[in-house]
C-alpha cells in the first residue's frame, strides 16, 4: 500500500478485535517506521512505552479507559528538557504518532490516536518514565472488529483551508464561546462539523440527564404517553431526544433545528422515528437541500464506534407539521444569539396548539456555573468545544442565562408560566474530583477548595434551591 492509499484508508478505530492479537513483528514494524519521522535537529526527543503486562493496564485504565479496548497500547514520550523552543518537542513526537499511524494501516492494523489519558503524573509514574519526560499520548494498536472501514467523514473544502501569501479571512468560526460573537449560519456549520465525522456523543450523565426529563415529565403531565406529536426544539447532539424518545416510545416526535445534519443525527440515536421541522422557515428550501431527493436511497455506513456516519448526500427526512401538542427545549436557548431568542420562542409559540404545554430548561446564570466555569479555565478548558455545558447536549457557543431574562423573554413570546422546577443547586463532587486531582498548581488548590465549599454545603441543599444550576420553566401556549 503506498503512502497516499494509507492516508486516505487511515481511521481512528473504536471497536477492535481484542481476542486477535497482533504479532510482536508487526508492533515492531509500526514502532521502527516512527523512528524515520522527522525531529527537530534531528534530535529524535520520543519513546515508546508498550503496555502488555494485564494488571499494569488495569491500573492505567484508571486514567485513561482506552487502554482496554485495544490488544496493543503504545505510549508515546518525549524528553521536555530538550527542543523546547516552539514546543519542537510534542512536534517531533506528533510526527513519530502520524508515521506510526500510516504504518499500522499500510499492514493492515487498525489504530486509534487518544490525547485524553488523565493525569500525566500519574501515567508516568506508571509507567516508570523519568521526571524529565513527560506522556504525550496513547496509540491503541490492533485489528478492527469491523470487517469494512467506513467512508471518510467528510473534509473542508479545499480552496477553504488553502491561502496563498497571505490568510484569507472569511471562512473561519469563531473562538469566543459568546454566542453573540456568533451568526445562526456559522453555528450550525461547527455543530455540522462536529457531527459528521460519527463522533460519539455517548458521554452523558445519567444522573444529570435523569433529573431533567423527570423535571421535563412534570412539566408536560401525559405528554407523549397517548401517540401525540411532541416537538423537541433544536436538540444538538439529540441527548435528550434520545432519553425523550425511551421516555415516551409511543410519542410522535418530531425536532425543529437548522441543519438537516443534526436532524439526521438526532434521529439515528432515537431509533429513527423522529421527524423534521426545518428552521428558520425561510431557509426550509436552502436546508433540504442537503438531502437526496424523496424515495431516494441512501447508502448509510457506521464507524468503528458502532454509531452512523454522516453520509455526504443525507437521505429526505420525513416532515411534520403543526400543531404539536407538546414541546421541549433543553439548554439551547443559551446557545443561540441573543437577537435570535425572541424569534426562536415566537415560532415555537406558533407551532403549538392551543393549551399545549412547553418545557424549557437552562443553564441559570445565579448558580455554581460561573465559579466552575472559571475554574475549568483555570484547568486550561476554556475553548469553544468544551465550553461548560450541560453535558453533552451542546458543543459550541453557550452562556448561562439569568431567570428573569428567560422569564420576560417567554412572556414576550406569549406562554404563560405554570410553575418551574430547580435543579442540582450543588456541583456533583464525585464526579469532579478525578479532574480536579488531575489538575496541577494553583488550578488544584482552587479545584480542591470548591470541593469542600460543595461538601459542605451538601446538608443546605434544599434551601439553595434558589440558586439551582438548572431550572426548568413549565409553560403553556394560552
Amino acid at each position: 500500500m503506498d503512502v497516499g492509499e494509507a492516508i486516505l484508508r487511515r481511521r481512528s478505530v473504536r471497536r477492535f478485535d481484542r481476542s486477535r492479537g497482533v504479532p510482536r513483528e508487526l508492533v515492531m514494524r509500526v514502532l521502527d517506521a516512527a523512528r524515520f519521522a522527522p525531529s527537530s535537529c534531528n534530535l529524535q526527543t520520543w519513546d515508546f512505552v508498550v503496555v502488555e503486562d494485564a494488571a499494569l493496564k488495569q491500573r492505567l485504565s484508571e486514567q485513561t479507559k482506552s487502554v482496554l479496548v485495544a490488544p496493543v497500547n503504545v505510549f508515546v514520550v518525549y524528553d521536555r528538557e530538550l527542543a523546547k523552543e516552539g514546543l519542537a518537542n510534542v512536534q517531533s513526537a506528533s510526527a513519530a504518532i502520524m508515521t506510526m499511524l500510516l504504518k499500522a494501516t499500510s499492514l493492515g492494523l487498525a489504530s486509534l490516536w487518544v490525547n485524553a489519558i488523565g493525569d500525566h503524573d500519574r501515567v508516568r509514574e506508571l509507567l516508570g518514565v523519568p521526571a524529565e519526560y513527560d506522556v504525550l499520548a496513547l496509540v491503541c494498536l490492533g485489528y478492527a472488529a469491523d470487517a469494512e472501514p467506513p467512508p471518510a467523514p467528510e473534509r473542508r473544502p479545499l480552496d477553504e483551508v488553502t491561502h496563498v501569501d497571505r490568510f484569507v479571512s472569511g471562512g473561519q468560526l469563531p473562538r469566543s464561546p459568546d454566542p453573540d460573537a456568533w451568526t445562526l449560519e456559522q453555528i450550525g456549520t461547527y455543530l455540522k462539523r462536529k457531527l459528521q465525522s460519527g463522533t460519539r456523543f455517548n458521554k452523558a450523565d445519567p444522573r444529570f440527564v435523569a433529573g431533567v426529563i423527570e423535571a421535563v415529565k412534570t412539566a408536560l403531565p401525559g405528554a407523549g404517553e397517548d401517540g401525540t406529536p411532541v416537538l423537541d426544539v433544536l436538540p444538538g447532539t439529540g441527548v435528550f431526544t434520545e432519553a425523550l424518545a425511551k421516555a415516551w416510545p409511543r410519542a410522535r416526535l418530531a425536532v425543529l433545528e437548522s441543519t438537516a445534519e443534526n436532524h439526521f443525527f438526532a434521529n439515528r440515536r432515537s431509533g429513527n422515528h423522529v421527524a423534521f421541522v426545518p428552521w428558520p422557515a425561510e431557509a426550509r428550501a436552502a436546508i433540504l437541500a442537503r438531502c437526496a431527493p424523496p424515495g431516494a436511497k441512501v447508502q448509510i455506513a457506521r464507524e468503528s464506534g458502532g454509531l452512523v456516519v454522516m453520509p455526504r448526500i443525507l437521505p429526505y427526512p420525513e416532515l411534520a407539521e403543526p400543531p404539536f401538542h407538546a414541546a421541549t427545549c433543553l439548554f439551547r436557548l443559551e446557545a443561540l444569539p441573543s437577537a435570535w431568542r425572541p424569534r426562536l420562542l415566537a415560532d415555537v409559540f406558533a407551532q403549538l396548539a392551543r393549551g399545549a404545554p412547553f418545557a424549557l430548561a437552562f443553564t441559570s446564570r445565579r448558580s455554581w456555573h460561573g465559579p466552575a466555569y472559571a475554574l475549568r479555565r483555570r484547568l486550561g478548558r476554556d475553548s469553544v468545544e468544551v465550553a461548560p455545558t450541560p453535558d453533552p447536549n451542546v458543543i459550541g457557543p453557550y452562556e448561562a442565562l439569568a431567570p428573569g431574562v428567560v422569564r420576560d423573554l417567554v412572556r414576550a413570546a406569549g406562554f404563560a408560566i405554570r410553575g418551574e422546577s430547580a435543579l442540582f443547586p450543588l456541583p456533583d463532587v464525585e464526579r469532579l474530583r478525578p479532574r480536579v486531582l488531575a489538575a496541577k498548581g494553583a488550578a488544584r488548590v482552587l479545584g480542591r477548595v470548591f470541593l469542600v465549599l460543595a461538601a459542605a454545603l451538601r446538608p443546605f441543599e434544599s434551601l439553595l434551591r434558589p440558586f439551582a444550576r438548572i431550572r426548568v420553566l413549565h409553560l403553556v401556549r394560552p
